[in-house]
């Protein structure tokens, strides 16, 4: 009788810390040859406006966790590439599963490609995702200047706060998401624009749709996860 109990005292040990590596899973995908594939629509319509491709090129061990490279090409509905093209990105996990992403690095990235003999300079500016959220939290904001040609653009990123859980159905599949809301703005001469973001972010995944609203939360935009391709195990 006391090696039974033993037994399963081990066993739900073993369930429990099972559940807490689950737990600490990331939002945001860390399995190398994954891709991520979403289409952006208007509201209320479906015609095509642009599709992004997500592919997930490595996952390393590192001094902060785990160094996640991957790569974004993003392409208008007929196929061409928009911002010049496939840019390269690189994430950061902690062993407790926050994400850390460079903002400045990811505009930079695309910048570069724009502008591939131009001296850039970007603000260091990291946006974090942490593994563990709940609704009502509110997250660290996110401010970056990117500067090329003498033109000088301002980013920011505030007001981040976890909405819900929710689940939601896109062509890819049904999801339990965390929704975590946002405000984006950018400066620059003779640009301004001040939009409301809404991100349905999954464990392992990443985010599976975005919202976007105009500054009176009226919904403009929303990009859904269409496919996933996986490695074979």
């Amino acid at each position: 009788m006391k090696k039974i109990v033993i037994c399963i005292v081990l066993l739900l040990s073993g369930l429990r810390l099972l559940a807490a590596g689950q737990e600490q899973e990331p939002y945001f995908c860390t399995r190398p040859g994954t891709e991520l594939y979403y289409e952006r629509t208007k509201a209320g319509k479906t015609k095509l406006l642009q599709t992004t491709l997500f592919e997930i090129e490595s996952a390393r061990p590192s001094a902060k966790g785990l160094t996640i490279r991957y790569a974004v090409t993003m392409a208008k509905a007929n196929g061409s590439e928009l911002y010049g093209g496939r840019a390269a990105q690189t994430a950061y996990a902690s062993p407790d599963g926050d994400i850390t992403l460079n903002f400045g690095e990811t505009v930079k990235a695309f910048v570069r490609n724009l502008f591939p003999r131009t001296h850039i300079e970007v603000s260091e500016a990291s946006a974090i995702l942490p593994a563990q959220m709940q609704p009502g939290d509110t997250l660290p904001e996110t401010h970056c200047s990117v500067k090329v040609m003498g033109i000088t653009v301002r980013f920011d990123i505030t007001e981040r706060k976890v909405l819900r859980r929710q689940r939601i159905t896109t062509p890819a599949g049904t999801f339990d998401c965390i929704v975590v809301r946002e405000r984006k703005q950018e400066h620059a001469p003779f640009h301004h624009l001040d939009d409301w973001l809404d991100n349905y972010y999954v464990r392992g995944l990443g985010y599976v749709r975005h919202d976007k609203y105009d500054k009176n939360m009226r919904l403009e935009e929303s990009e859904v996860l269409v496919r996933i391709s996986q490695p074979a195990q």
